[in-house]
Formats: structure tokens, C-alpha cells, sequence
């Protein structure tokens, strides 16, 4: 079977695939609403720390069921850097939706796939034109258009989605030198493990510091129930984009990705009374066009340069 032959077996359902991935896009941003209501009653890391360990332990026992639990020895030190990765994204994350609206934090993190161009070009040595590389900084240009009112209201949690959009662009970016050794839900399970006792640390240790954001306190039952859905959720999320792309080139899906951003405005409004203002929706095209361009371009290049 030549490599046409595979491809066009593997991604056999496009249209399944599509609403796997407007799935996801949709579930996504429920699952930040959840976060965002949790820091009402717990702070940012206690958030972060205990919806990561139900995450962990749902994921422990899809491995299970699957027949997959064997630690991958051999891979041990990427794990653990993925492990970093998604530690500082669940954290930054959880830090962002404390203080600024949904809409706002998933636009400027939407750079993510801008930032995720650069990193394969510089580690990962593909070709990338000066076509791509401009829509890229457009898109950036974008994200600093929303991020500079908001810096000025809320201060360092304004870039919480930047750092949240590097470090799951550099998660990618380790991810891709795994494929075709390691199954992809495995790799999530077992980095989000390790990202779990990364963030006791980091928790244990800035509530011993005194840092506000830290705070450790254990959940009441109704607020353990939230953490369950929203690592339910996460678990969820991975899993319909993981099957997304098995029947569904990337090329084709990845616009779909950019639905997060109008169901997390929705959310934003009827659940919190959070609108974007005139120049957030300017920071939000330019980054949406500057997105879908560079798919366009990936799409019909066919890797050459441009």
C-alpha cells in the first residue's frame, strides 16, 4: 500500500471527523466555564492540582481498559518534559479564567497554532515560508491588540493565555517526535500524571509561601463533583480529537477548532455577563484570518516553500 493508499484509509469518514471536532470545540469552553466558577470557592492551584488528579485517574483507567497501562520506559524523559508542558498550561490556565472573561483568554490563547508554526521550523526543521511566517506575526500582532487594555485592568494574568498558548504549542511540538511510537492517549495519560505531581509541588509550595493563588482547601463534595465533570470533560475533549484525526486529514479539520472561540463568547455572556468590547473583536478577526490562512497555506503547499 503506497502512501496515498494509507492516508486515504486512515482518514476514511471526513464528515464524522468534522463533528468529532466541532464536538470538542464545543465541549471545550463548557469545561473552562467550570473552571471559571470553581474560583469562587477554591483557589487557582487547588483547582488546577485536584481536577488534574480525577483527570489522572479517568485516564489510568481508560489505559486499563484499552490493555495500555505499561509504562513507556523508553520515552520516560519526554514524558516528563510533556509532563512540564501541560503542568504550566493547567495552571496559567486556571490563573486566566480567575480574573479575565472566557471570550478573552481563549482568543489571545488561539495564537497557539501561530506560535506552533515557529516551533516547527525551529526544532522540528520544516520548511516554513515567508507567507506563513508573516500571517503568523499578523496573528500575534492580533493577540497584542486584545492583550494591552487588559493588561492595564487586570495586570500579569493578561498573559497567562500567551504563556498557556507557548507551552502547549512546545507540547505539540514534543508530541510530534512521539508519533508512531507511542499511542496518543497513552501519551496524555501518562504526561498528565506526571504534569499532576508537578502541580503538587508547585501548589504545595506557593501555599507554604503564602501566595494567594495557591491556596490550598479541600473541596466540598458539590465542589468535587464540578472537578469530576470538568476532568471528565478534559478526558472527553482528547479523546474526540484524538478520533477526529484518525478519519480526517488535519487540513480539513483544523478551521473547525476556531468554533471554541464563538461558543466561549456565548458562554461568557449568558453564564458570567462577560462581552467582547470593539477592540477585543478586532484582536479576534485578525487572529482568526491570520489562523485560517496559514491552514490554507499548509494545505496546499504540500510542505514546499512559499
Amino acid at each position: 500500500m503506497d502512501d496515498q493508499q494509507a492516508f486515504a484509509a486512515e482518514h476514511n469518514n471526513p464528515k464524522l471527523g468534522m463533528t468529532l471536532m466541532i464536538s470538542m470545540a464545543l465541549l471545550l469552553p463548557a469545561m473552562d466555564s467550570i473552571g471559571k466558577y470553581l474560583t469562587d470557592f477554591l483557589s487557582p492551584g487547588a483547582i488546577a492540582l485536584f481536577r488534574f488528579v480525577v483527570q489522572t485517574v479517568l485516564f489510568m483507567c481508560l489505559l486499563a481498559v484499552r490493555r495500555k497501562l505499561q509504562f513507556p520506559k523508553e520515552h520516560w524523559r519526554t514524558i516528563l518534559l510533556l509532563g512540564a508542558f501541560i503542568c504550566i498550561v493547567m495552571l496559567t490556565l486556571m490563573l486566566g479564567l480567575s480574573v479575565l472573561p472566557l471570550a478573552t483568554l481563549v482568543a489571545i490563547f488561539f495564537v497557539e497554532p501561530l506560535i506552533l508554526v515557529f516551533f516547527s521550523m525551529i526544532f522540528l526543521g520544516e520548511k516554513v515560508g515567508w507567507k506563513r511566517i508573516t500571517a503568523c506575526c499578523v496573528g500575534l500582532l492580533g493577540a497584542l491588540i486584545i492583550i494591552r487594555p487588559n493588561y492595564a485592568t487586570f495586570g500579569i494574568y493578561a498573559i497567562t493565555p500567551v504563556i498557556m498558548a507557548v507551552c502547549m504549542a512546545g507540547y505539540f511540538t514534543v508530541t510530534k517526535r512521539l508519533q508512531g511510537k507511542m499511542d496518543g492517549i497513552s501519551v496524555q495519560a501518562w504526561a498528565t500524571l506526571f504534569g499532576t505531581g508537578f502541580l503538587l509541588v508547585a501548589t504545595v509550595s506557593g501555599h507554604s509561601l503564602g501566595l494567594t493563588d495557591f491556596q490550598l482547601s479541600m473541596p466540598t463534595w458539590g465542589e468535587w463533583g464540578w472537578l469530576a465533570l470538568s476532568a471528565s470533560m478534559g478526558c472527553l475533549a482528547y479523546v474526540l480529537i484524538a478520533e477526529a484525526f484518525k478519519r480526517a486529514p488535519a487540513s480539513l479539520l483544523a478551521p473547525f477548532q476556531y468554533v471554541e472561540i464563538v461558543a466561549a463568547t456565548i458562554l461568557g455572556y449568558f453564564v458570567f455577563g462577560d462581552f467582547p468590547d470593539a477592540l477585543t473583536w478586532l484582536g479576534i478577526a485578525i487572529i482568526l484570518g491570520a489562523g485560517l490562512y496559514v491552514f490554507y497555506r499548509e494545505q496546499h503547499t504540500d510542505q514546499r516553500e512559499v
